[in-house]
């Protein structure tokens, strides 16, 4: 008897310098906006300040908006044949971006093969859901290259040795040779 199979992953997008980068710049040129905004009418002798204060205040929530929107994780979760993924922008909007079934893969394995680049250049776009901005060549990174309704794509994913034995079962043929480490009792 089959037994079920369910594996889900979470992996935060590090922002890194670009993240910090686009923070400090929109929150230094809303600065000074709101001040040119506020102080203008003012050294001209009007009294709009209700106006500008009320566009100063919309204009930070749009800031505001803006840097928690650079908060984004990926979700990977596979059930039995399922492999469905998903990013989450600012821990509320769950966008879905790809589902297929294990079986419909046309290869299943490692980044680091020498089949990636053929299989990248193959494809219409590569979908990263890993922690890295780019995909990493690496034994630790895969990539299942999908084709549905004849568009092809490559979705590379950080690679649990669980998940080995649901694509095995799966797909058996299409999947690149992999030797599961064993579990040790000892810490």
């Amino acid at each position: 008897m089959l037994q079920d199979s369910f594996i889900e992953m979470h992996y935060k997008r590090d922002n890194g310098a670009y993240g910090v980068f686009f923070s400090i710049s929109i929150i230094l040129a809303a600065a000074i906006f709101i001040i040119v905004l506020n102080a203008v009418p003012i050294l001209l002798g009007y009294n709009i300040i209700y106006i500008t204060g009320l566009i100063s205040a919309g204009l930070i929530y749009l800031v505001y908006r803006a840097i928690r929107n650079l908060n984004v994780e990926y979700e990977i979760e596979i059930s039995n044949d399922q492999f469905d993924v998903a990013r989450i922008i600012a821990g509320r909007k769950r966008e879905d971006l790809a589902a297929f079934s294990i079986k419909d893969c046309e290869y299943i394995g490692p980044t680091d093969s020498d089949r990636f680049k053929e299989d990248s250049d193959n494809s219409e776009f590569v979908l990263n859901v890993t922690q890295d901005r780019k995909v990493v060549r690496s034994s630790d990174i895969w990539y299942a290259f999908v084709e549905q309704n004849s568009l092809k794509y490559i979705v590379a994913f950080t690679f649990k040795d669980e998940m080995y034995s649901v694509f095995r079962r799966y797909n058996p043929r299409k999947v690149a040779p992999y030797t599961v480490k064993p579990v040790s009792d000892n810490p």
